[in-house]
C-alpha cells in the first residue's frame, strides 16, 4: 500500500510537470474501427449513459459485440485517453467488474506473441453467466497487464516522449455449457485478440 501511495504521488508530480509539453499523436477515431475484420463481424454496438461516460472519463471509447460463423461471440471494449493527468486515467476492471456484481477468479497472464507485453486472463461469473475476460493497457508501443507497472511506464514516457496517451482494451467471451465450454470460449478470445492487435495502432498509437 505504501509503495502504491508513493508511486501515485510520483506519478501525479511528474505528470503535472510534463503537462506543459505533452503531445498527443494523430490517430483515427474508434468510431471508424472496422465493423468486419478477419472472421469477425459486428452484430451490435452499445453506448454508455451520460453518467457512465462521465465516470469513465475517456476521450474516446468503443463498445461492440462481434461474432463469427462458428457461433462464437466477443464483447470488445476500448477506452482511449489522450492524457493521463491527475484523475484522468484508466478505470481498472478489477474495480469496475466487482462493482457491477461480477466475481473474478483464476487469474493468469499471457504473453502477446509478436508484441511487447502481456495480458490478464480471468474467469468471471455473475448469477448464471460465466465468461472469460482478457484486458490490458495499451499505448506508446506497449501492452501492459499490471496497472502499477503501466503507471511507471507512463511517468517514464511523459518525461522521455512528452506523452501519456493510452487505452484500456478488454475482450470478453461468453461461455456455453459443458466440459469444453471454457476452452472453446478462451480459444475464441485468443483468435479475436490475434486479429485485433494489428489494427489497434491506428486508433491507439504506438
Amino acid at each position: 500500500m505504501l509503495l502504491f501511495l508513493l508511486l501515485s504521488a510520483m506519478a501525479a508530480n511528474y505528470l503535472l510537470l510534463a503537462s506543459g509539453r505533452e503531445r498527443v499523436p494523430a490517430r483515427a477515431p474508434l468510431a471508424e474501427f472496422p465493423q468486419n475484420f478477419h472472421a469477425w463481424r459486428q452484430i451490435d454496438e452499445q453506448s454508455l449513459s451520460p453518467g457512465g461516460a462521465r465516470e469513465l472519463g475517456a476521450d474516446d471509447y468503443l463498445s461492440r459485440t462481434y461474432a463469427d460463423d462458428r457461433g462464437s461471440t466477443i464483447f470488445l471494449f476500448i477506452a482511449w485517453y489522450a492524457s493521463q493527468r491527475h484523475r484522468q486515467t484508466f478505470h481498472s476492471p478489477q474495480n469496475c467488474m466487482p462493482g457491477a456484481g461480477w466475481t473474478m477468479r483464476d487469474h493468469k497472464l499471457h504473453p502477446l506473441q509478436g508484441y511487447a507485453g502481456e495480458i490478464n486472463d480471468y474467469l468471471i461469473e455473475k448469477d448464471e453467466a460465466r465468461m472469460v475476460a482478457f484486458y490490458w493497457y495499451q499505448g506508446r508501443g506497449r501492452a501492459v497487464a499490471n496497472e502499477y507497472r503501466g503507471r511507471l511506464h507512463t511517468i517514464q514516457d511523459s518525461l522521455r516522449l512528452g506523452r501519456t496517451d493510452g487505452a484500456l482494451v478488454r475482450v470478453i467471451a461468453p461461455m456455453g455449457h459443458g466440459d469444453g465450454a471454457e476452452p472453446q470460449a478462451r480459444q475464441a478470445a485468443f483468435d479475436f485478440i490475434r486479429a485485433l492487435l494489428p489494427l489497434l495502432s491506428q486508433y491507439v498509437p504506438d
